[in-house]
């Protein structure tokens, strides 16, 4: 299979177990407010001034997309950066690549864009279960799937 396809595949398949680990979590948990993703994208279309335009269904389906979106694209970065490591580890690499991915977006050009708030300002509990542990679950899962996907013709 081909690099940025397997990448794609990979980030989907991250993505879906994320958010499979994302919506209960945080119905479990006891901090406030609405998942991380769809937060932002509400944050983003209020910027935009298109918010208001949206029914309730046109906006769920647009966090959702825009959630799977990022998370594909983010697992052809990380087919990328594999391929230039050039040896696979699945767990190891997983676990940084989904911790990068959450400082550079929670820690950085989120809070920089001022579409969410840095972690220094929410609770404890939301961060660590919530963004970082989802995180984690993201990265090894595209990990995971990205190796799956090697073919004998790949190595």
């Amino acid at each position: 299979m081909k690099l940025l396809a397997r990448g794609t595949l990979a980030g989907l398949v991250g993505t879906a177990l994320m958010t499979a680990a994302m919506l209960p979590s945080k119905k479990a948990s006891m901090s406030p407010g609405k998942v991380a993703p769809r937060q932002i994208t509400e944050n983003l279309l209020n910027r935009l001034r298109v918010r208001r335009h949206l029914s309730r269904p046109a906006f769920e389906a647009s966090w959702v997309a825009l959630h799977f979106g990022y998370g594909t694209v983010s697992g052809v970065d990380y087919a990328l950066g594999q391929r230039a490591i050039g040896r696979e580890r699945p767990v190891l690499e997983g676990l940084v690549f989904g911790m990068a991915l959450w400082a550079v977006g929670y820690c950085g050009w989120l809070p920089l864009a001022g579409l969410y708030p840095p972690p220094t300002r929410l609770p404890k509990r939301e961060v660590g279960a919530e963004l970082i542990a989802t995180h984690l679950i993201y990265g090894v899962s595209t990990a995971a799937a990205h190796r799956a996907f090697v073919s004998e013709s790949d190595r």
